[in-house]
């Protein structure tokens, strides 16, 4: 199950994952997350991964695709994570995203 936390500070939104990204969850991600920030034209987003458990294959397509939705309003996407180094480096999403293990405001 997905839990999902929102803060938005300084014009950047915060996303914390908790739990398991499955694809039970992809509808929570669509409708919590990518609604949001396309409804809300919000351009500058973190999207905190430290505390999810797993990941589907369709969970990372889902954030591939918010990625390119923030790159087209010419935003910018950050994912966080000491854990998903690794996941990232396994799909190829390092050389696609902006990954950092540690975020500091």
């Amino acid at each position: 199950m997905l839990k999902v936390l929102m803060e938005f500070r300084k014009g950047i939104l915060f996303v914390r994952l908790y739990g398991t990204f499955d694809d039970e969850d992809i509808s929570t991600f669509q409708t919590k997350v990518k609604e949001v920030i396309i409804e809300s034209g919000i351009k500058y987003v973190v999207l905190n991964v430290e505390n999810l458990n797993s990941i589907s294959k369709n969970g990372v397509k889902e954030i591939k695709t918010l990625k390119k939705i923030i790159k087209k309003t010419e935003g910018e996407f950050f994912l966080f994570g000491g854990e998903i180094k690794e996941l990232s480096k396994l799909v190829n999403l390092e050389n696609e995203l902006n990954v950092f293990e540690r975020v500091v405001i």
